[in-house]
C-alpha cells in the first residue's frame, strides 16, 4: 500500500513537473528563438530557469525532447 501511495503521488508529480516545466520551456523556446532560459527567469510563476538547471541530468529519453528544442544541457 505505501509503495502504491509512493508511485502515485511521488511518482505522478514528478511527471507533472516535468510537463509543465518542458511546455513553459517550448513557449519560452518559441518566443525568445532560444533555450538559454537564464537561472533566475520566471515563465509567470513558474522557475523555468532553476527548473532547467535542476534538470541538466536526464535520462537519455528525457533528453531528447530538449533537443528537438536545440537545448544542450551543461555537463
Amino acid at each position: 500500500m505505501v509503495a502504491d501511495w509512493v508511485s502515485f503521488n511521488v511518482i505522478d508529480t514528478e511527471r507533472q513537473d516535468w510537463a509543465r516545466g518542458w511546455a513553459k520551456l517550448k513557449a519560452f523556446t518559441e518566443r525568445e528563438g532560444h533555450a538559454r532560459v537564464p537561472y533566475e527567469h520566471k515563465e509567470g510563476a513558474f522557475p523555468l530557469g532553476t527548473w532547467v538547471a535542476e534538470h541538466g541530468k536526464l535520462t537519455a529519453d528525457k533528453l531528447q525532447a530538449p533537443a528537438a528544442l536545440g537545448l544542450e544541457w551543461a555537463a
